[in-house]
This record gives C-alpha cells, sequence and structure tokens, in this order.
C-alpha cells in the first residue's frame, strides 16, 4: 500500500506539535507550586496544593495555619493521608507547623519553597512540578549547635520500617522548664526515603512540637525548633518521635526494610536560653542530671587514695539507690581522684564515706550533725563543683544514709516495671493469669495504608516464671484489613526476637477481627523483660504492578484497634538454678535473700568500678536494694549466694570449677590480645531495628548458642562422615535430628540442651559470666570476669547496656564488645529453689512443665501407668466369680 506524501508530511506536522507541547508542559509547571501526590480527597492526583510546611519571613506562626489534632485514639494527621487539613500559605521563616496540603485551585498566594537540607538533591518526579521543600527549619549557617542538655538514652536510635514510633521519659529541673528552650534534632536517613512524603513528628507530654521531613540522605542534618512556652514541665516529660516514610520507587515488602532514620546523639537534644543550666542541686531532681551523648549516665565517686573493704560496700550500695532514685536507664560507674573537673553532661559527682574520707575528697566538707545521715548537694572547688554528699559519723548512719536516698525511689506499681527512662510507658508485670490493653502499652489506634507494619510492647516476669515448655499467652486481636488485601497476608507474633506465633489473612474481600485470639506460647519468654513485637505484611495486588506515582498511594490497608488485649495464663512458680535470665531480669537469687550479698572481688579501682555498675544494673532489675558485703567470712562463702567479680587470672580454680568453666580457659584468656574496648567499633545495637533483612526473622541474630567446648559443628560434620548414609544408626541420628529441629524436643531424655563438659570460652571475649553451685549446697554462685580488671571496667558498660544485658540466659554467656557477639552455654543440671507455696494448682503447672520438656520420660511414665492400670483390671476380673451377673 502506497501513502501519499502530502499525507505524511501531514502526520508528522501534528506528531511535531503534540511532541512540542509534551515539551512545554513541564516548563508550564515550574511555575505553579507542588503537585497533590495523595489520594485524599482533596483534588485529583496532580492538583496544585500548597507545601505541607509554611514558613514566613518574620519568623511567627502562619496566621490560618492549623495542626491536624489527635482523635480519641491518639492517632495523628500525616500530610498526604485521606484526610487533610486546607492551609493558607505564609512566607518562608516561621516555625515547625502541621499545616496539611490545601485543596486544587485555592486562591492563596502561590507558596514559596523553604530551604533544602544541606547536601540534599531533589529527587526524581514521576509527576510533574517542583518538589516540594526538604526543610521547614533552615540549618545554622554557622555550623551545628551542641546541645545543653542529650535526650537519647540509648547510644544509637534508628527508626525502621514505613511507620514507627519511640518514646521515652526525659526529667527536666524546675529552671529548665522556665526557661526558653530550643529542640535540636541531628539526624540522617536512607537515600530509599522519599522526602516529599516522609515526615518524623515529635511531640512532648502529647503536645506538637515539629514536624520535620526526612531529607538528608547526603549527610547528617542538623534541624531546630522552638519548643512553645508551657510545654516542658519540671519532673518527667514524655518525648515521642513519630516517623512515617515512603519508598521512593518500589512497592515491595522487601523495600519496606530499607527505610530508616537514624539520629545522630551529638546533635540531638535541647538548647537553653541563656546557655546551660547549672547541675541539679536537690535530691528530688536526680533523675534529671540526664545521659551524655551515648545514652549513658555516668555516677563519679571521687575517693583519693586506696579502696578498703567498707569502701567497697558503701559505694556498691550507693551505686544501687541512685541507680533507682535518679531512674537511669544505663548507669556506669566510676572512681576518680581529687580534683575531676566539672561534671560533664549526663554526670554525677558523689562522695561517700566518714568525716575522713569527706575531708580527703573535698576542700570544705559540709559539717555532719551528732548522729545524723548526710545526704546534701553542695558546690566544692576540689569535688569538681556540684557534688552529692552521703555522710555520717560511722558505716552504720552512712548505711541509712543511702537507705534514705533509696527511699524515695521506690516503685508505686507492683504492676509494673519501671523502664520508661528508656522505652515508654512502663512494662506490665504479670506474676499469674492477667490481662492488659493495648492502651496501657503505649499502642494506639492506628490506620495503616503501607505493606508492613510493627507495633511492640514489653512484657515483665517474675524471676521464678516456669512456664516456657507447657505455658501460653493469647493476644485478643481487634482489627480488620481492606478488600484489597490479597489473602496470604500475615501477621506474626515475635517474642525477644525469635517467631513465636503466626496468623494469615485469608479473606478475599477483607475481614473485620474482633477478640480473635491469637495463640502464643511462652517458649521464647523469659524471667524479666521480654520484648514483643507484632509484624503486620500486607501483600496488595497494586503493589505488585508498582505503576508511575504507587508509592504514593494512600490507601488505608489495615487499622488495629487499642481495644486489643494480651491476655496471659497462668503459669507456675519456682526456681532454678542454674539460670543467668533469671539473674539479670530479677538479680535473682541474690536479690530475693534475707542476707547481705557477699561479693567477692579484689580491693582495686577498676574492679570496684565494674562492681558497682553491675549492682547498679541488678538495682534497676530487682526495683530494689540489697545490703552489699565485699568481705565475707570464707567460712560463710559454702552456704550463701556469691557473687565472683574480678580479671580471669585472679579467679581461684575451685571457683571456675563450681561455674563450668574450663580452668585452661584463664591461659587462653592471659595468652589472647585484649578485646577492642567499646561496641561503638561493632554494631551499636538498638530496640528499633530487631529484623535487618527479610530473611532474618530474629532480633537475636548476634546470639548465639554454643556447646561449652563449641566443636558442635565439626563433630556432627565426623559423625555424618563415620555413620555412612545407611545403616541403623544414621537413619536413627537422622530421625532424632529431625524430631528436634521441628519440635524443639531432645531425645535424650532431658529437657535442658546443656552439655556435661566445662565451659571453655572463646579467647576474644570481653565478658565472661557464668553460674553454679556451691561445693556442698544448693547456694548459688556467679562469675563475672575480663581478661585484666581494666578490660573488664571497660567492657562492663556496654555489656550492662539493656539490648545487650536482656540477651543472656543459660548457665554461661560470653559477651565480645567488639561485635556484639553473644555466645550461649545452655544449663544442664538445673535444681529447683521453691519460691512460692507449692499448692495444688501450683505443683499441677510445675509437673506439666516438667514432664513437656523430658519427653522420654514422660513417654515411660505413660507407659508405666497404662502397664499398671492393665495389671489392675487383669487382677479385678480374675476375682470376678465365675456364675456372677
Amino acid at each position: 500500500m502506497r501513502i501519499s506524501q502530502s499525507r505524511l508530511f501531514g502526520s508528522t506536522r501534528v506528531a511535531a506539535s503534540l511532541l512540542a507541547a509534551l515539551l512545554l508542559l513541564p516548563v508550564e509547571a515550574m511555575a505553579q507550586p507542588a503537585f497533590n501526590l495523595g489520594d485524599d480527597g482533596a483534588g485529583p492526583v496532580g492538583a496544585v496544593v500548597a507545601p505541607a510546611f509554611e514558613t514566613r519571613s518574620d519568623g511567627g506562626a502562619a496566621a490560618d495555619a492549623r495542626s491536624p489534632a489527635f482523635d480519641i485514639h491518639g492517632r495523628m494527621g500525616w500530610s498526604g493521608d485521606a484526610v487533610t487539613t486546607p492551609a493558607k500559605t505564609a512566607p518562608a521563616g516561621a516555625p515547625f507547623t502541621m499545616t496539611a496540603p490545601g485543596p486544587a485551585g485555592a486562591s492563596d498566594p502561590k507558596p514559596q519553597p523553604g530551604p533544602a537540607a544541606p547536601g540534599y538533591a531533589a529527587p526524581f518526579q514521576m509527576l510533574p512540578g517542583q518538589p516540594i521543600a526538604a526543610a521547614a527549619a533552615k540549618p545554622d549557617a554557622a555550623g551545628p549547635m551542641v546541645p545543653d542538655r542529650f535526650i537519647i538514652p540509648v547510644p544509637r536510635l534508628r527508626l525502621e520500617g514505613e511507620s514507627v514510633s519511640r518514646g521515652w521519659v526525659t526529667y527536666f529541673t524546675q529552671q529548665e522548664a522556665e526557661r526558653p528552650v530550643t529542640l535540636l534534632i541531628g539526624y540522617l536517613n536512607a537515600i530509599y526515603v522519599m522526602p516529599e512524603l516522609s515526615r518524623l513528628r515529635v511531640t512532648i507530654n502529647g503536645q506538637f512540637v515539629a514536624e520535620v521531613p526526612i531529607a538528608s540522605a547526603q549527610g547528617p542534618t542538623q534541624v531546630k525548633a522552638a519548643i512553645p512556652t508551657g510545654v516542658l514541665r519540671a519532673g518527667g516529660n514524655l518525648i515521642r518521635l513519630e516517623m512515617r516514610a515512603v519508598h521512593r520507587t518500589d512497592c515491595s515488602i522487601e523495600s519496606t526494610y530499607d527505610l530508616w532514620m537514624e539520629f545522630d546523639n551529638a546533635l540531638t537534644g535541647m538548647v537553653f536560653e541563656g546557655g546551660p543550666v547549672p547541675h541539679p542541686t536537690m535530691v528530688d531532681d536526680l533523675p534529671a542530671i540526664g545521659v551524655d551523648a551515648q545514652g549513658t549516665t555516668n555516677i563519679r565517686f571521687i575517693h583519693p587514695g586506696p579502696i578498703e573493704s567498707h569502701h567497697s560496700d558503701q559505694i556498691l550500695l550507693a551505686a544501687q539507690a541512685l541507680a533507682l532514685r535518679g531512674r537511669f536507664s544505663h548507669p556506669v560507674v566510676s572512681i576518680v581522684g581529687t580534683d575531676p573537673g566539672p561534671a560533664p553532661p549526663g554526670t554525677l559527682n558523689v562522695v561517700v564515706g566518714l568525716p575522713q574520707d569527706l575531708r580527703n575528697a573535698m576542700a570544705f566538707p559540709p559539717p555532719i550533725a551528732t548522729n545524723q545521715p548526710l545526704v546534701r548537694f553542695v558546690n566544692d572547688s576540689r569535688a569538681g563543683g556540684t557534688v552529692l554528699v552521703l555522710g555520717g559519723e560511722t558505716a552504720g548512719i552512712i548505711e541509712a544514709a543511702i537507705d534514705r536516698l533509696a527511699t524515695g525511689s521506690a516503685h508505686s506499681d507492683d504492676n509494673k516495671v519501671a523502664i520508661s527512662s528508656r522505652f515508654a510507658p512502663d512494662a506490665p508485670f504479670f506474676t499469674g493469669a492477667g490481662s492488659v490493653r493495648f492502651s496501657e502499652m503505649g499502642v494506639t489506634t492506628q490506620e495503616f495504608s503501607g505493606r508492613r507494619l510493627r507495633l511492640r510492647f514489653p512484657i515483665g516476669l517474675p524471676a521464678d516464671f516456669y512456664g516456657a515448655a507447657n505455658g501460653q499467652a493469647r493476644i485478643l486481636l481487634d482489627a480488620a484489613y481492606a478488600p484489597s488485601v490479597r489473602p496470604g497476608s500475615q501477621l506474626s507474633v515475635y517474642v525477644n526476637g525469635s517467631l513465636a506465633s503466626a496468623y494469615m489473612l485469608t479473606e478475599r474481600h477483607g475481614g473485620l477481627m474482633e477478640r480473635k485470639v491469637i495463640k502464643v506460647p511462652l517458649t521464647h519468654f523469659r524471667a524479666g523483660i521480654n520484648r514483643v513485637w507484632i509484624e503486620v505484611t500486607l501483600d496488595v495486588d497494586s503493589d505488585e504492578v508498582c505503576g508511575p506515582g504507587a508509592t504514593l498511594v494512600r490507601q488505608q490497608r489495615f487499622v488495629v484497634f487499642d481495644s486489643s488485649e494480651f491476655v496471659m495464663d497462668n503459669f507456675a512458680r519456682i526456681g532454678r538454678s542454674p539460670g543467668l535470665a533469671a539473674f539479670i531480669g530479677r538479680g535473682f537469687p541474690y536479690f530475693q535473700s534475707t542476707q547481705p550479698v557477699a561479693v567477692v572481688m579484689r580491693q582495686d579501682i577498676p574492679t570496684v568500678a565494674a562492681a558497682a555498675t553491675v549492682m547498679a544494673r541488678l538495682a534497676l532489675s530487682y526495683e530494689g536494694t540489697t545490703l552489699v558485703e565485699t568481705a565475707p567470712s570464707p567460712a560463710s562463702l559454702a552456704s550463701r549466694p556469691v557473687l565472683f567479680i574480678g580479671d580471669i587470672n585472679h579467679i581461684p580454680p575451685d571457683v571456675l570449677r563450681q561455674v563450668g568453666v574450663v580452668d585452661a580457659s584463664k591461659i587462653r584468656w592471659l595468652a589472647a590480645p585484649p578485646p577492642r574496648d567499646g561496641a561503638s567499633q561493632g554494631a551499636a545495637p538498638t530496640w528499633d531495628s530487631p529484623l535487618s533483612t527479610p530473611s532474618d526473622a530474629s532480633l537475636e541474630a548476634n546470639v548465639r548458642v554454643r556447646s561449652a567446648s563449641g566443636n558442635n559443628d565439626i563433630l556432627d560434620r565426623w559423625r555424618d562422615e563415620v555413620t555412612g548414609e545407611s545403616g541403623l544408626s544414621a537413619a536413627i541420628l537422622r530421625f532424632e535430628r529431625w524430631f528436634k529441629s521441628t519440635y524443639g524436643i531432645s531425645l535424650g531424655g532431658s529437657g535442658d540442651e546443656g552439655d556435661s563438659e566445662p565451659f571453655n570460652p572463646p579467647p576474644n571475649s570481653s565478658v565472661l559470666v557464668a553460674q553454679g553451685f556451691a561445693p556442698s549446697s544448693n547456694a548459688v554462685w556467679t562469675l563475672i570476669a575480663g581478661h585484666t580488671a581494666d578490660s573488664l571496667d571497660a567492657a562492663i558498660g556496654d555489656f550492662t547496656l539493656p539490648e545487650y544485658w536482656l540477651k543472656i540466659y543459660g548457665q554461661a554467656a560470653v559477651f565480645d564488645a567488639a561485635t556484639g557477639q553473644v555466645d550461649i552455654r545452655m544449663a544442664r543440671d538445673r535444681r529447683f529453689i521453691v519460691t512460692e507455696p507449692l499448692g495444688p494448682s501450683n505443683l499441677r503447672l510445675i509437673a506439666a512443665n516438667w514432664l513437656s520438656l523430658n519427653i522420654v520420660t514422660y513417654a515411660l511414665v505413660l507407659v508405666l501407668c497404662c502397664i499398671v492400670f492393665a495389671v489392675v483390671t487383669s487382677l479385678l476380673l480374675r476375682r470376678r466369680p465365675k456364675g456372677g451377673g
């Protein structure tokens, strides 16, 4: 077929005209405000809207700017969500607002984009229009500011996912609360985060403070926001960070693991008008000591000269009381000489002792009244400025002074575990059957439009918790999911990083779950604080296609209501040792004893400081203090709980044998180079990053359960080669491995997975913890050791971080401060310690749990009962008269 030349030229002219129109379209759009990128009902996608953050040059708030109110469930209205609040444009320079985009066609003046974060490059726009401003507050041209008060209570705070929040309580003095204050936020985010729709929202005591666009992928950025007058108050203040992140291009569930925002502790905090506020001068203001840039509260004891045993007793007891009274989330103790210099942020100077000790440490010690304990803040140049003095004429009066300090720290609610200084709210504490609503655990009603939602809350259990084998908890879930969610989407429950339960969403046209029962076995629960995550992954047809702009759609897919409940069934109550989980989680059995804790150690500064740090952490776990005796009678050690602390070279061989550690490990440790100090050289721990990759379904990725010798893998390989692929022994071995991996039950006859060989810790370990029994009694002995006293003191601060501390369980564990690696050795020979009355109900639960752990014994008992029943039945039938009816 032939085509005429004129028709061909005509078609060419039409095509050229269309191409020119398409090329001019972006040019015309450059003069327009940004397009509406959300499906919010205020106009079609692409309609002209005002930017979400408005500023004006006079520094005041926009006249008509409105912040989205919280609904009755505490859900916040985000920019780009299904419901937005119209707003007018204001000139640049105003503080942060929560003003949402307005509708298309509004008569407001055209907005001016705000300044971008340093190093930020505007992303490629899938829809026409200029990028929305990346930051509402211009970074200081003179460079980042240094906070007067650091506020992040962890060494590394990283929010991951599409929708996540984190809250904690920070304390301020009356003087700090009355001053004008500016909030500083330093952060870095993943390059995959779309800054146009991704936001960080900050509230203090439930009141909006700032909203920050997440737009700092090229390097750390610091933004500022003035805190409104009256928001801060003297005492505890709840600070909450709520992140909403949107991926630039990818719609898959796996892509949500690429979304993260990490805070720079050194650039995040409070700046007070007029400079830093002086250190607290009242005992009630101890919690306002705060933290340093690593999230640590440093308790610095000033003690010149050698340390004697009565000094150690006082320091270890005072460290417990200070940690409790100050509600310090991570206290680390150090001992220094005179003239330590002014206390930096997050540091408390303390002097404790007799009048002579005070005179040695201070230039002008306060007078001590006769028979009266002294608890007072004073200002002393030789003691580094403001210093807390705990003194008395005798050792008994000093104990009374420390007891007075600890008295004000009594926890008022026995049903809660105080952890809000690190993770708010406090954890519910179960001593048996009970329930708690999600709203009481800080989980609010939340509508979700993304692909992966994670909800988290802590659960506290007593030291004598014994229900891991047959106990059960339930989640009564009130939730719903949209018709667009495909069958195969999943709701998973993780406990301490391990998958505990899973529920598939099977309805094809959406579903409403009212009091839906999700059973959670207590297999992964331990004494102390347990971390529980509920993760919902939503599979939608549109995500599989992932067309242009698909990540911008904000249609709600899932909702969870705060009326949901966590229900704990009754469980057995009896203590077991050795068991480091109970020791770490609740100080068992030392803090439950009626006599002082015997602490055997060398009286040198690094060892005493390390022991004081451990005792402070144990006091926080137990929520109480206990007396300490650092010079116990050797004859009494065989009949009482003892805590051995020090370098491995000074631990007696008999103690190593009793706690199940190879004596030769002392030689290996001394021959190996000391480990690097500080977990900062490795991967810093985070509470908010339990899943590093989609395939890594465990927070315990750096926790490894190993045999005593660590040769399990080599032994299994040689056993396979020797037994071969065929034969009866090979078949039995394969069946035993399959049965254990599938059901978690060992056919060896015992539910304990440990072995009888002594534990041989790796030479690169920084801290060794092991537990056993005294030679001639059931008294528990616990060892905490390091390469040297100095290396132990350097590593103990990282070891007592809750992110590492709560991972310790079993009979022995070693911690590598350089990598954060924890190696666990399971207990083999456990003994029961009666802590509760052995009533019928408790005995039944104890027996059920023990038989579940010892399945072979249970089977033999069952067979024996059947045989006895058969014999008895046979005898009864024989005695029956032959002609009887």
